[in-house]
C-alpha cells in the first residue's frame, strides 16, 4: 500500500499539480497610477483570493479574450476603455468594468456585463455651476461621435435644473475654435466635456483667454486643466471607485446574477479650485471650499 502511494506521488511530481484557475483576471489597459489605484481598491473590497493580469500594453497583438478564457476565471475585471474592448466579446463570464468614460462606446452592452463608469454624472456639474457660480446659461463644445452621449444627459440634466444649455457641435478643432466665439455674450459659464477633438492644445488657450476677456468661469473633469486656466475641476476618486467595483463582484461571486448588480455612476467626487482664477472671476466663495 505504501510502495502504491509513492507511485502516485511520484507520478504527481512528475507532472505537476494541475493548474489552479485564478478568481479574478484583471485586464488592464495599460500602467498607469489611476489605473493602479483602481486595482488596488478594488482587491482590498472583493476579497478575492487569486488574481490575475494581463496588461494589453504588454500583449501587444494577443488575443486577450482567449488568454482570459483560458485562465478559467470566476469574473473579469476591466480597466480601462480599451480592456472593456478587447473582453467585450466574452459571454460566458462576468464582466466588470472601472475606469470606462463611455461604457456604451465601448461596447459594454451584454447581459453578463456591468461595472462602475468613470464619468461624474452631469447633475453634479451642473448643480455646481448654478448654485455655487450663480450660472443659468452654460455653454459645451463637443463632438458628437465622440461625447454625443454625454451632452444628451447633459440637456435632460439642464431641464431638470431649469438650467439654459446652450450647445454647440464641433466635427474639427478649427470648428470646436469658430463655436467658441459663437458664445461670447450667451453663456455664464463654461463646462468641458471630455472631447479630444474640442480640447486640443490651441483651443485649450483659447477657452483660457475667452474665459479672462469675458469673465466667464471654466469648470473641467480633471484638475489638470486649472493649469490651463479652468476655475474648477470635478473629479472621481479612482481608489473609490475600485472599491465600488469590488462591491460588486464580491455580490456577483456570492451567488448574485449580474442582471440584479446594476452599473453605478461613481459614489465619490472631489471639487479642485485654482485660487488665482477664482480671485480674477472674484468668486471668493470658493476659496473657502478649497
Amino acid at each position: 500500500m505504501t510502495t502504491r502511494i509513492l507511485h502516485i506521488l511520484a507520478f504527481l511530481l512528475l507532472w505537476g499539480f494541475p493548474a489552479l484557475a485564478a478568481e479574478v483576471v484583471v485586464v488592464e489597459g495599460e500602467r498607469m497610477a489611476p489605473f493602479e489605484a483602481a486595482i488596488h481598491g478594488f482587491e482590498a473590497m472583493a476579497g478575492v483570493r487569486s488574481v490575475e493580469r494581463l496588461v494589453l500594453s504588454d500583449l501587444r497583438g494577443a488575443d486577450v479574450a482567449r488568454s482570459v478564457r483560458e485562465a478559467r476565471p470566476r469574473l473579469v475585471l476591466a480597466v480601462g476603455h480599451d480592456a472593456l474592448s478587447r473582453v467585450k466579446e466574452i459571454r460566458e463570464i462576468p464582466v466588470i468594468y472601472v475606469m470606462v468614460a463611455s461604457p456604451e462606446r465601448a461596447g459594454a452592452t451584454g447581459g453578463n456585463i456591468t461595472g462602475v463608469a468613470m464619468g461624474v454624472p452631469a447633475e453634479r456639474y451642473l448643480s455646481f455651476i448654478r448654485n455655487d457660480l450663480g450660472a443659468k446659461r452654460v455653454g459645451i463644445i463637443y463632438n458628437p461621435a465622440k461625447t454625443g452621449s454625454q451632452a444628451r444627459k447633459a440637456r435632460e440634466a439642464a431641464d431638470r435644473l431649469g438650467i439654459t444649455l446652450v450647445a454647440r457641435e464641433a466635427d474639427s478643432a478649427r470648428e470646436a475654435a469658430q463655436q467658441l466665439a459663437s458664445l461670447k455674450g450667451k453663456v455664464d459659464a463654461l463646462w468641458l466635456l471630455p472631447d479630444s477633438t474640442v480640447l486640443t492644445a490651441v483651443n485649450l488657450e483659447a477657452i483660457a483667454l475667452f474665459s479672462q476677456e469675458n469673465r466667464v468661469p471654466v469648470v473641467a473633469f480633471a484638475a489638470k486643466y486649472l493649469e490651463q486656466g479652468a476655475l474648477a475641476a470635478i473629479e472621481v476618486d479612482p481608489a473609490d471607485m475600485g472599491r465600488q467595483a469590488g462591491r460588486m463582484a464580491r455580490r456577483i461571486l456570492d451567488g448574485a446574477s449580474v442582471s440584479s448588480v446594476p452599473a453605478e455612476q461613481p459614489a465619490k467626487t472631489a471639487m479642485k479650485v485654482n485660487p488665482a482664477v477664482a480671485r480674477h472671476l472674484g468668486v471668493n466663495s470658493l476659496l473657502r471650499k478649497e
